[in-house]
């Protein structure tokens, strides 16, 4: 009888061998020349309009890309500050 069970067993174990699907769509730029080009722009919308992407989709994929351990810069964040007139208040 254990010898019956042992060889069900071997039967409904999955295989190892088949690759784990992923989720989503392949991504149009590659992993390195994203990198490549995130960490020369000057900022997100230089990066987007480069690549022909959303800015968007270049910032997720530069926050997935951290949390995944890849070094980026991180922009500096705002709009950029206007001088004020003297005779302004």
């Amino acid at each position: 009888m254990s010898e019956n069970m042992n060889e069900e067993a071997k039967v409904i174990e999955p295989e190892k061998n088949i690759s784990a699907k992923r989720r989503g769509r392949p991504p149009k730029i590659g992993k390195d020349l994203f990198i490549e080009m995130w960490n020369k722009s000057v900022n997100l919308e230089e990066v987007a309009s480069l690549l022909g992407i959303s800015k968007a989709s270049c910032s997720v994929r530069a926050s997935n890309l951290r949390k995944g351990g890849c070094n980026l810069r991180q922009f500096v964040r705002g709009r950029k500050r206007q001088p004020m007139e003297e005779g302004s208040a």
